[in-house]
């Protein structure tokens, strides 16, 4: 009777098995969010004014000054906040690789959280207008979101249960949809506003 899968006529323990399970959730994830991206940037409408729709319900229709302000405002947190994401993403499947051990990534992820909590407080002290701040919220909601991913990440390196990984990839993507659609509104093309 065999007792577990053979790899080139190597046994490959349970725990390996595991390793490779989230790895490939992990690589599936963040192939579904490039797919996703993709997919916006290929169907999306050729427009020639802003969008400010997608978040909010609202008719398409330009910024307004006050808004353009707002986003040109928040595009420097945006652009560290995109960044610091990324970054996350590639320390937890370092650390599923093997490539770095516990330590090594709660001190590659913590500095990640404290950055997402200083881009919530950054965009907090922003002045945001009337018509911006359902979008807005969403926006400092996506940060939490991050900010909690970052902590369920250093959790799996106190306790080792990869749960935690898992949970805090699935939190970073929700994060990061709401932020890519926050983006195509704000910043088409995501090129920075004039």
């Amino acid at each position: 009777m065999m007792r577990g899968i053979r790899l080139a006529g190597r046994p490959v323990d349970p725990a390996a098995r595991v390793r490779i399970l989230l790895l490939s959730t992990v690589v599936l994830a963040l192939l579904g969010v490039v797919g996703y991206a993709l997919q916006r940037e290929l169907t999306r409408q050729q427009a020639t004014t802003p969008v400010a729709t997608a978040v909010i319900d609202e008719p398409v229709r330009a910024l307004t000054g006050e808004e353009q302000d707002y986003a040109a405002a928040l595009w420097p947190i945006h652009s560290e906040v995109k960044l610091s994401a990324v970054a996350m993403s590639f320390a937890g499947i370092a650390y599923k690789l093997g490539e770095q051990n516990g330590p090594t990534l709660e001190a590659r992820v913590q500095p990640l959280a404290d950055s997402f909590g200083a881009a919530m407080m950054r965009a907090r002290a922003l002045r945001v207008p009337p018509s911006m701040v359902p979008l807005h919220e969403r926006y400092l909601a996506a940060l939490a979101q991050y900010e909690n991913a970052a902590a369920e990440m250093v959790s799996a390196t106190r306790d080792g249960k990869d749960a935690h990984l898992l949970a805090g990839q699935q939190m970073s993507l929700r994060a990061t949809e709401d932020i890519l659609r926050i983006g195509d509104m704000l910043w088409p093309g995501e090129y920075k506003p004039h």
